[in-house]
């Protein structure tokens, strides 16, 4: 009988050394190492319940919030758990680096763009530029993340259309912009390289010239507008250059 009580106390304490707050943070960053992390999050969130005053839990509570916004894009989720951990924590290290990534949390989106547009399919690089345009659209980085947001449907998706609404929102929206002219130039190169609409390429490189003479893109579109609908064996400039 001693030997089934001593076996039994045994056993509680091979339990409670796996549940131990240490053993189930390294268990939830051991199913993230593994992309298991549907499971990571549960044994983090077991973590918070057993342990809720253990700092530990404020280690597995920033986890998940990364977790919904790294690796399951649920941005507004993510966002929202930074922000009760950076409220809940305002004196501890861990409320300080949720602070911190809130307050770099447009910059990041444009990152996770980027690295979305190289690694997976290019519609989910859009995901983050429109969570950042819609949530952040006073942040001086929107020109830039709409400019790679038309780059992302000129050369990835080939949806010109949406390309050049995209560059037609940086004009409208966010006059002064270093990005402005860009987007205007790439309205023009969009209708005159790829749409051959010469009409409405003409317009567009007027109206560049007309607003940003002295931008370096200038002789370029100058270019552009001189020798519109010709065929590049036909340009006479090109032809003697020779």
């Amino acid at each position: 009988m001693k030997i089934q009580n001593a076996i039994f106390l045994c056993s509680l304490l091979i339990l409670s050394c796996s549940e131990s707050p240490e053993k189930l943070l390294q268990k939830g960053d051991k199913l993230v190492a593994d992309s298991q992390y549907e499971k990571a999050i549960s044994t983090y969130q077991k973590l918070i319940e057993k342990f809720p005053e253990d700092t530990l839990a404020q280690s597995a509570q920033y986890n998940i919030a990364w977790i919904e916004l790294d690796e399951k894009a649920n941005y507004s989720d993510g966002l929202n758990l930074l922000s009760e951990i950076a409220e809940k924590y305002p004196e501890e290290e861990i409320g300080t680096s949720a602070a911190e990534d809130m307050k770099n949390f447009p910059n990041w989106l444009v990152s996770k763009s980027s690295e979305l547009r190289s690694d997976t399919t290019t519609a989910n690089s859009i995901k983050p530029l429109d969570f950042l345009a819609e949530e952040f659209p006073d942040h001086s980085i929107v020109p830039e993340s709409l400019y790679l947001k038309g780059n992302i449907y000129l050369n990835d998706q080939k949806d010109f259309y949406r390309a050049i609404n995209t560059y037609q929102q940086i004009v409208t929206k966010y006059k002064g912009s270093s990005f402005e002219p860009l987007s205007q130039f790439m309205i023009g190169y969009i209708h005159a390289n790829v749409q051959t609409d010469i009409s409405k390429a003409r317009t567009a490189y007027r109206t560049f010239l007309q607003k940003y003479p002295e931008h370096e893109l200038a002789p370029s579109v100058q270019f552009e507008l001189d020798y519109l609908g010709k065929q590049i064996n036909n340009i006479e400039d090109l032809t003697n250059r020779k």
